[in-house]
């Protein structure tokens, strides 16, 4: 039987998490609005990865409100968030995945980066 354990992470890497898949969030749905707006349309395998794109950004999401919507702060300043086994190996294995998609839609020339 393995032992559950837990770690900290910096409160701020959690804020950036948060606003980076709002951000990545608003920007893929901004692609499909554009997609039905105008004479534009995302070929089928693009269309396939900003799906995707969109579900591992919103599961990021969850995972935050879901286990950080009352955190437990490891020290007064609140710097420093305790965060379990399972929630850290579930955002790390989610990132790992936003990383791999978005090299999969930037090699069809698309980017999530605002200029």
């Amino acid at each position: 039987m393995s032992e559950e354990w837990s770690t900290t992470i910096p409160t701020q890497e959690l804020i950036e998490m948060s606003l980076s898949s709002n951000e990545n969030l608003q920007t893929l749905k901004d692609l499909i609005d554009l997609d039905n707006k105008v004479d534009f349309s995302l070929p089928e395998n693009v269309f396939f990865v900003v799906c995707e794109l969109i579900w591992l950004e919103s599961s990021v999401l969850l995972i935050l409100k879901r286990d950080f919507s009352d955190p437990n702060f490891y020290d007064e300043d609140q710097q420093e968030v305790v965060i379990p086994q399972v929630t850290l190996k579930s955002l790390m294995t989610l990132t790992l995945a936003k990383f791999h998609a978005t090299k999969d839609l930037n090699s069809y020339g698309y980017s999530l980066s605002i200029l």
